[in-house]
């Protein structure tokens, strides 16, 4: 429940002083600048940098804040919350996080692994009856938990958002599985970032505890750890006190939800974030409940699928290091009307987080975050929260061409298809009775193979979305050539869809 001002300040002051001897230079709803005993911690020059993108309206709202030692450092709200109603940000204005939801997804989830109701390890369709994940030429049993919550258990990425009159449209988790839960690869041998894994962690929450998710995180994650101002958002009461969400233009984007709540629907304020990095950086401070142990925390960090740059994909979070070495944790949120960054270097018990509420925010909170940490860390580097191969130009060898047929599965569509190989930059792909359409902007990532083309799936969800655009990627697997479709429509910074189909192919 939000508390006023005053009431939230003074607790603010309580903490501070239970954690070391804090002064304040300032102090408002909006703003609070520490000294310590060593002299002030200045944060001038990244203040000026938010403050000139707000003028030049290229931001409409940011929050910052800034741990070191396991205290707040600096943290200041900046720009509109909701410039219609004349809402300013603050540090404890609930902003939208979009992925930044998916570790507390699995923070949830670790409370139910401390009581022995799940083993990470166990395959994840064990705790799926009704929704259980498909395999078809892929061992489906060897999809365990941890996979789905790290990137690596085959399923593909989806996405899609709906608006306040398209609420009677979006699927419960265990639907969304029952239409796309097919694996796109082989578990554990590929990464692609998908929201699909965490509805499908979502599903197993709902089985073994019969809670919705937001309910259940509130009650075990974000009231034991004081978490005020964060909620999920599918409260719509609370909603309305959360920041608004605006295009590149800084037009106001209406209210949304997603098809994947778990990976994408928490709302918190940079206060409550800072206080979640001093959790997981493992330090009893800040008044916080022990809800996980030590030994918990580690599994939550434990790297799981480490990519060819060095970044990891661990239950929830994303590892890298600097240049020196030292690990840190990392996690970014970009949806319509949302670009956050949240790190944390736990041997230096430092942390930064910066949220927004603009679709083109993403520049601005990753440099803002950057400047933050290399004042502490001069070895900084900004990671990549990618822990695919790159894109390079594709090669047409031998093993590639020809002519490739097979089926297309996945949200109600069974379809034959068709891929034809030429060269190094021609090749066609033609579904169902439809005619070839040339495949453009052929690259490789690592073994795979990739391209873009147009076409038409006999899915209600493609037809529904008129998603005509097919993002083509495939794995060289044996004989066969294993991956997916992406049918892709309208605007990423306004409202968009991506639906995932399953392709097998051999070659005839």
């Amino acid at each position: 429940m939000n508390m006023h001002p005053s009431r939230r300040e003074a607790l603010r002051w309580m903490l501070s002083a239970s954690l070391g001897t804090l002064t304040a230079e300032k102090q408002n709803a909006g703003t609070t600048i520490f000294h310590d005993e060593a002299g002030e911690v200045s944060f001038d020059p990244i203040r000026s940098r938010i403050q000139e993108a707000i003028s030049h309206e290229a931001a409409t709202g940011v929050a910052v804040s800034v741990v070191q030692g396991g205290r707040v450092v600096w943290e200041e709200g900046f720009g509109w919350a909701n410039r219609e109603a004349g809402v300013k940000a603050t540090p404890h204005t609930p902003f939208s996080l979009a992925s930044i939801t998916k570790p507390f997804t699995a923070t949830t989830m670790m409370t139910l692994v401390a009581e022995g109701k799940l083993a990470l390890d166990q395959p994840a369709n064990k705790y799926l009856a009704g929704c259980q994940l498909v395999g078809t030429a892929r061992n489906a049993e060897a999809v365990n938990v941890r996979l789905l919550g790290a990137h690596a258990s085959g399923l593909p990425g989806i996405f899609e958002c709906y608006g306040p009159e398209e609420q009677r449209l979006v699927p419960s988790s265990r639907t969304l599985l029952r239409t796309y839960g097919r694996l796109a690869y082989p578990p554990g041998i590929c990464y692609e970032y998908s929201n699909l894994g965490f509805a499908a962690l979502n599903a197993i929450i709902l089985a073994l505890t019969q809670t919705e998710l937001g309910p259940l995180m509130q009650r075990r994650v974000l009231a034991p750890l004081g978490l005020n101002n964060s909620f999920f958002g599918t409260d719509t009461v609370r909603v309305k006190s959360g920041a608004a969400r605006y295009d590149a233009h800084g037009r106001l984007i209406p209210h949304y939800n997603t098809s994947t709540p778990a990976s994408g629907e928490l709302y918190a304020s940079a206060h409550d974030l800072a206080r979640f990095a001093v959790f997981n950086m493992r330090r009893g401070s800040m008044g916080q409940a022990g809800i996980l142990s030590e030994k918990n925390i580690e599994e939550l960090h434990r790297p799981v699928f480490t990519g060819p740059s060095g970044v990891a994909t661990t239950f929830g979070w994303f590892r890298s290091r600097t240049t020196s070495g030292v690990p840190f944790f990392f996690k970014s949120g970009g949806d319509p009307g949302v670009a956050n960054r949240m790190c944390f270097v736990p041997s230096k018990d430092l942390a930064c987080v910066v949220v927004t509420n603009r679709s083109n925010g993403w520049e601005l909170a990753s440099s803002v975050c950057d400047e933050v940490l290399t004042n502490y860390l001069p070895d900084w580097r900004r990671p990549i929260e990618d822990c695919g191969y790159p894109s390079r130009p594709f090669v047409a060898t031998m093993a590639w061409r020809g002519r490739w047929q097979g089926t297309l599965e996945g949200g109600g569509a069974n379809m034959p298809v068709e891929l034809r190989i030429q060269s190094d930059n021609a090749a066609t792909l033609a579904i169902g009775s439809s005619r070839a359409e040339v495949v453009t902007e052929l690259r490789s990532e690592g073994e795979a193979f990739t391209g873009l083309c147009t076409g038409n799936i006999d899915s209600p969800d493609a037809v529904r979305t008129a998603a005509r655009t097919l993002q083509v990627k495939l794995l060289p697997v044996e004989n066969w050539l294993l991956g997916r479709v992406f049918a892709i429509a309208g605007d990423p910074n306004i409202k968009n869809v991506r639906l995932p189909f399953v392709l097998t192919l051999s070659r005839s």
